[in-house]
């Protein structure tokens, strides 16, 4: 079990490496899927951009910051 969750973490680790990025890049992609069955692509594109900078810019704040990991 314990394997299982190292290797889990390395996975984790590699692909975001913070849950911020993370969330951030989940949320953007449903909303984009979303939006883009719902209204035009340029919206959905536009929304996905906003979103993926949005929490950049929330993990730089935090970073500069010195707030936890």
């Amino acid at each position: 079990m314990k394997r299982i969750l190292r290797a889990l973490l390395a996975l984790y680790d590699f692909f975001a490496g913070d849950a911020i990025l993370l969330a951030g890049t989940l949320i953007a992609f449903a909303a984009a899927f979303l939006l883009a069955r719902v209204a035009t692509n340029l919206l959905a594109a536009v929304a996905f951009v906003c979103l993926i900078v949005a929490s950049l810019a929330v993990t730089l704040a935090r970073e500069a910051g010195g707030g936890p990991r």
